[in-house]
């Protein structure tokens, strides 16, 4: 989500249903699963309270280009999300996430500068999608939140953020379509006003064949999820001629998830890739 503070300051779709290649479960030193049964019935991810994961930063196989980096934010060192709450509500289940973010700016090791940084996410579930608030880490593998700006209105218009069969990544692709509003924070005890305006997003997942992914808890074979966002941010208060503003090109991210794990892996567009490092499953 941290590409929405990207397009504010700056102011392909998805295969057809295919065999996928099969891969066996790894042997030795396969990694931890949930036991118990999640929300929803979703193997995809077990929504259980007091179930926690943890990513690192980890090398990226490719490194960004220039113009990518001039968009980028702060790599955060770690990312650890939990689950702190799940409730039944009208025919689906509401799991509340913590998300903690530990961001180390140290430039002199005799001055360490480490930052921490918690917000709180959702999951709206039911056994054939998982809704994920845009805040979310596991919403496209990107950190952060929504950082000094706030959605007042979301507008889900079409699809859903992981589409399930079976408590499962199917075969065939699926889409998601949104618009929020939002508006920027002023800083607290400030009564400025500031800018606000609209998003539109138009997100494409397309399942490929699963990989294994081998992290520190163990190995998993793990669906490869890749995920095409195009989009645009309107300003309000502007020129009525104004033109939207496009999202940057070709945004690519990709996500790794095991059956009664989660995510254990993901690479998004600013060459920033995290690997589970430790799980907490019940």
């Amino acid at each position: 989500m941290r590409w929405l503070l990207v397009a504010t300051l700056l102011i392909p779709f998805a295969a057809d249903a295919r065999p996928k290649r099969p891969l066996p479960e790894p042997k030795g030193g396969a990694g931890p699963k949930g036991k118990a049964g999640g929300a929803c019935g979703a193997k995809v991810m077990p929504l259980v309270a007091g179930n926690q994961w943890t990513y690192v930063a980890i090398p990226a196989p490719q490194p960004p280009t220039d113009q990518i980096k001039r968009l980028s934010p702060t790599q955060p060192k770690t990312i650890q999300v939990t689950v702190k709450t799940v409730e039944a509500k009208g025919g689906e289940y509401v799991a509340t996430l913590e998300e903690k973010l530990t961001i180390d700016r140290t430039k002199d090791e005799k001055k360490p500068q480490v930052e921490e940084y918690t917000y709180t996410s959702t999951i709206n579930c039911t056994d054939k999608k998982f809704n994920i608030s845009p805040n979310s880490f596991f919403f496209a593998g990107e950190p952060g939140g929504y950082l000094g700006l706030e959605i007042d209105k979301l507008d889900r218009v079409k699809g859903t953020s992981w589409q399930l069969t079976k408590g499962s990544i199917g075969e065939a692709g699926w889409g998601e379509d949104l618009v929020m509003h939002w508006k920027r924070l002023p800083v607290e005890g400030s009564d400025a006003k500031l800018g606000s305006g609209k998003i539109e997003l138009e997100r494409r997942f397309t399942p490929q064949d699963p990989e294994p992914v081998s992290t520190k808890p163990g190995k998993y074979n793990a669906e490869k999820v890749g995920l095409i966002t195009t989009g645009r941010v309107t300003l309000e208060g502007g020129s009525p001629n104004a033109k939207p503003m496009e999202l940057p090109a070709g945004w690519f991210n990709t996500l790794w998830i095991a059956e009664n794990v989660g995510v254990v892996q993901v690479l998004n567009n600013f060459s920033h890739m995290y690997q589970l490092t430790a799980v907490t499953l019940k």
